[in-house]
């Protein structure tokens, strides 16, 4: 039995990846889309599905734009990644997905927010 959170949400950034991959026509990114719904109960029930970042290999830029302290990495299809990070309130462990990305874009960064759940800028998954 995996280590289970008590939610997952979407930070501002990911929630709105997911929406764009919604709205758009193509099987790719419908695709992409189902995947993440998909790992939604996955990550519930083991937080540590994904594959772990090393802390030193954790890009500055997610650090500074999210304050993560931990990261995680899942693969979606067409090269896409889910990067989560798992979060303590009140003593319930939390998943927030940080970003949802292509591979190329990874180094690039995206706008967000910090990872804390009081910060109103996350969204339920």
């Amino acid at each position: 039995m995996g280590l289970r959170a008590k939610d997952v949400v979407l930070s501002s950034a990911a929630s709105d990846s997911l929406e764009d991959l919604e709205a758009r026509s193509d099987p790719n990114s419908a695709s992409i889309a189902r995947r993440i719904r998909a790992l939604r109960p996955i990550l519930l029930s083991d937080c540590l599905h994904g594959e772990v970042v090393k802390t030193d290999r954790i890009p500055k830029a997610l650090k500074d734009r999210h304050g993560v302290e931990n990261l995680f990495v899942e693969d979606l299809p067409s090269f896409w990644r889910l990067l989560y990070t798992i979060v303590r309130e009140h003593g319930e462990r939390y998943l927030v997905v940080v970003e949802i990305v292509a591979h190329e874009s990874m180094t690039d960064g995206s706008k967000g927010g910090a990872a804390s759940l009081g910060s109103g800028s996350l969204s339920p998954f």
